[in-house]
């Protein structure tokens, strides 16, 4: 029992009153004196009996919100107070105020009681339920609608909050009460978790899809708690993975097709120079069977003399430091003389990054060595002329993919945005509907003018060949850039190996513009930028290099995605995504190709190779 205490013999009754109650109780007389009080309000309010009893302690600012309400003698009940409690951080008392009457006494009295670590799981409930997008839903197993908790409009726009003590069947169509009570039943039978995907369940003819999932809290609680989420974007996601899956299986039923029936020889090599696989073309050139080949290594069939430049080449590709690489070798043949095969090399590479095997194609031009100049010319030009083609092909599909991803989206908005127009009465929803309207049709607008340019770059193939001298068009674009140089304090060195290179003057300014702002505007705000260009030959092909000390990409994760359209990797920079796309662009439509390498925290370099093949003029063709 707890024991109170009472100060005024002829009012006994506050004393029983007190030990009557577990929580805190004083209560003063009609003079506002503490008459009574139990060892609870002690506790809680860890004050002594002579701060209890002290009416200075109770006008002070330690009293805090219970001293006020003592001091005003208000009728009140349940209502949440912060008291400042000594060596605790935060304190919430519920708290009822209450007159007490007799016929020779007028008195009051204040019950209180800590609800602090009620409040903090309350507060740890509400912030679980808050990092949800689920609308939570608890109703009685005949469908009554007890409490309601969601944080955003959700596309399942019923009037929850109004349903709240309603039927929730009263708001929904025909086909989904059946739902909801095929679902209550089994979840009452079978006493388990029951989920479910429904598509468009109120039937508004939209491509909408929501999880719902039913529990039932106890078998004696007479409630079903039913949460539900929309699940629209992950539907969409696993069609689209779906769709993407039925792409790869296409894409090497081609593969095999190509690589069975192909005129050109290809094989598969293993890093370790064996050969993995071998088409019936290439097998025929070298005259070997299948068996044969797999009992062979690469390096016992390369001339000797070749083999030097060979392992160079394959160790480039190992090292990441090329992507691909074309030669002209020498190959032996089964029957012991050697042919003249021109081949091009890439990696096949594994979701981590590391080489799973390399990929040869191979063309025998033993005939073509033997011929005269003129006709050898004529046969390099048209075999670079199929190499364009391909790359024409292939930026044609990368073209229809930016069509597909860059213009479905904001097209199907302005379609739904055009069928959801009639519906708005309001002028302020439709001119808002407009406005979205708008930036739908200057995103397709945006799209189109960005594919427009890079078509243009493609059919203009006319401009003319002329020697440029790199080291004065990088000056020149360096001064251009001088307010961004200022700004940052950058540095440029530069080395030209080969000072000239035979190009299209306004596609290398473009390029070398592009590469060199790049390294201008990523930079890291702790480290002075330095810009390297520089220029070397390697093989048959001039090499350029742009690098800098900057803030570097993350190839592992972007690197697949480096040179696509409207692609962007850093938060806080001005970009479209559109710079080094079209760039890319440029240096293919020549023949060339453009690598890099790259370090989070260290910086980037850019690798652009300029083929040294004959420019094809329209005679030629």
């Amino acid at each position: 029992m707890v024991q109170s205490k009472t100060f005024n013999p002829a009012n006994q009754w506050y004393g029983a009153i007190a030990a009557a109650f577990e929580d805190g109780y004083i209560a003063t007389n009609q003079a506002g004196q503490i008459v009574a009080f139990n060892p609870s309000a002690l506790e809680i309010l860890r004050i002594s009996e002579s701060q209890m009893l002290d009416p200075g302690w109770w006008e002070s600012p330690s009293a805090g919100a219970l001293g006020q309400l003592l001091r005003e003698r208000k009728e009140f009940s349940d209502h949440k107070v912060r008291q400042d409690v000594p060596n605790k951080k935060d304190c919430w008392l519920r708290v009822s105020g209450k007159a007490l009457h007799t016929q020779t006494e007028t008195g009051y009295m204040l019950t209180f009681r800590d609800v602090t670590s009620y409040l903090e799981v309350n507060r740890s409930l509400n912030t679980i339920i808050s990092s949800l997008d689920d609308i939570i839903l608890e109703m009685t197993v005949n469908g009554t609608l007890l409490h309601v908790w969601m944080n955003r409009t959700s596309r399942l726009t019923l009037p929850w909050m109004e349903m709240q003590g309603k039927s929730v069947y009263q708001y929904m169509p025909e086909r989904l009460i059946m739902e909801f009570q095929h679902l209550i039943r089994e979840v009452i039978i079978s006493g388990k978790e029951v989920v479910r995907v429904l598509q468009d369940p109120l039937g508004r003819n939209q491509q909408v899809w929501y999880r719902i999932r039913l529990v039932r809290p106890g078998t004696t609680n007479n409630t079903i708690i039913v949460s539900i989420h929309d699940v629209t974007a992950e539907y969409k996601a696993n069609e689209e993975l779906r769709e993407a899956r039925t792409q790869l299986e296409d894409s090497q039923q081609v593969f095999k097709s190509v690589f069975d029936y192909s005129p050109t020889g290809i094989a598969l090599l293993s890093i370790t120079g064996q050969w993995l696989d071998v088409n019936a073309s290439l097998l025929e050139t070298l005259g070997y069977t299948r068996d044969e080949m797999s009992g062979l290594s690469v390096s016992t069939l390369i001339h000797p003399d070749d083999m030097d430049k060979a392992k160079a080449q394959i160790a480039q590709i190992l090292d990441r430091k090329i992507n691909t690489y074309r030669a002209e070798r020498r190959y032996k043949h089964r029957d012991g003389h050697y042919i003249y095969m021109f081949l091009a090399c890439s990696a096949m590479l594994n979701p981590d990054g590391s080489i799973r095997y390399l990929i040869l194609q191979m063309i025998d031009v033993t005939e073509l060595k033997q011929l005269d100049s003129d006709a050898r010319k004529k046969n390099i030009i048209l075999h670079a002329t199929s190499i364009d083609l391909q790359q024409k092909i292939k930026q044609l599909f990368e073209l229809n993919q930016i069509i597909a991803h860059n213009l479905r989206g904001p097209a199907t908005a302005l379609i739904s945005s055009v069928e959801l127009l009639p519906e708005l009465a309001n002028m302020e929803e439709q001119q808002e509907m407009l406005d979205h309207m708008k930036i739908s049709a200057n995103a397709i607008l945006s799209t189109l003018n960005d594919l427009k340019d890079v078509l243009a770059q493609q059919a203009n193939t006319e401009l003319p060949f002329t020697p440029c001298n790199v080291e004065a068009i990088t000056k020149q674009l360096w001064s251009s850039l001088n307010q961004q140089v200022v700004e940052k304090n950058a540095q440029l060195k530069v080395n030209f190996r080969e000072s000239s290179i035979e190009y299209s003057r306004p596609y290398l300014e473009n390029i070398l513009f592009h590469l060199i702002n790049n390294a201008l505007t990523y930079t890291r705000p702790d480290v002075l930028p330095e810009i390297r260009v520089e220029t070397w030959k390697e093989d048959d092909q001039i090499v350029l290099m742009v690098s800098d000390n900057g803030i570097g990409i993350d190839l592992q994760k972007h690197g697949e995605q480096l040179f696509r359209y409207k692609k962007k990797f850093h938060r806080g920079y001005e970009s479209n995504g559109v710079g080094l796309f079209m760039i890319r662009n440029q240096i293919r439509t020549f023949g060339g190709s453009i690598d890099v390498k790259s370090e989070v925290g260290k910086g980037s370099s850019f690798f652009v190779y300029f083929n040294n093949r004959v420019h094809i003029s329209k005679d030629d063709e």
